[in-house]
């Protein structure tokens, strides 16, 4: 019987240089080569998504194309979303961030808004419509349709005459006023009282630290109390 002579270490390996066959079984080589194709795939679908988004946001107005980003942050679940990206040197910042009330805070659903507010009136109605748009949808400046959309989206019974709704919070209670071309804006007396919703007693005391001198109606008559206007 012929003498063998023991493989050592350095052997084995000059052996697998040389393409000989080896007793070492690379085990995880299907496993990566499956996951780099799952990947490659979900990259894909990944930027086919991007794409669509882009070409769907891309004509929109800037302040259409926030609603809509916004929107589908909330959708997805996605509130905590960094929105400068991961290569910007500013801080990050989530959708709330674009309102002083919101900072620190989770921003809430639209209708989830509109539940824990309890507003007791057509005018409160749209000043915590108007107060959402301005604080958590970076819509400072707002017109009929986009409190009437916003209202649709948090569920709310349809306003049976929007546009003496809006004059009302305006000219009646003070929550809203002009901001030129159409659109309207949250005055510090609507937003003060938006902030102390549900409490009456921080209803109150709201009104009363920010008076408002009722306007003229657009028919010239003298509008109604503050009292009566909120019923």
């Amino acid at each position: 019987m012929d003498d063998e002579t023991p493989t050592t270490p350095e052997d084995s390996e000059h052996d697998l240089a040389d393409g000989a066959p080896s007793n070492v079984v690379h085990t995880d080589f299907e496993p990566r080569a499956t996951k780099t194709a799952d990947s490659a795939e979900d990259a894909l679908t990944e930027l086919k998504a991007m794409q669509i988004s882009f070409e769907a946001l891309s004509p929109l107005a800037e302040e259409a194309r926030r609603r809509a980003v916004f929107w589908l942050i909330e959708a997805l679940g996605l509130t905590d979303l960094a929105l400068t990206g991961s290569n910007s040197s500013q801080p990050h910042e989530n959708p709330s961030s674009y309102a002083p009330a919101s900072v620190g805070k989770k921003t809430v659903s639209a209708r989830d808004f509109m539940s824990q507010k309890k507003p007791g009136s057509q005018v409160e109605r749209i000043a915590c419509l108007a107060y959402y748009l301005a604080h958590h949808r970076d819509t400072p400046h707002f017109k009929a349709s986009d409190i009437s959309a916003l209202n649709l989206e948090a569920a709310g019974q349809k306003f049976g005459n929007l546009p003496r709704d809006l004059d009302n919070a305006d000219r009646q209670s003070g929550y809203v006023v002009s901001a030129g071309q159409g659109a309207k804006q949250m005055t510090t007396r609507g937003d003060a009282v938006v902030e102390a919703l549900p409490d009456r007693e921080a209803v109150k005391a709201a009104l009363h630290e920010h008076p408002h001198r009722q306007k003229r109606s657009s028919g010239g008559k003298k509008s109604l109390p503050d009292e009566k206007s909120d019923k």
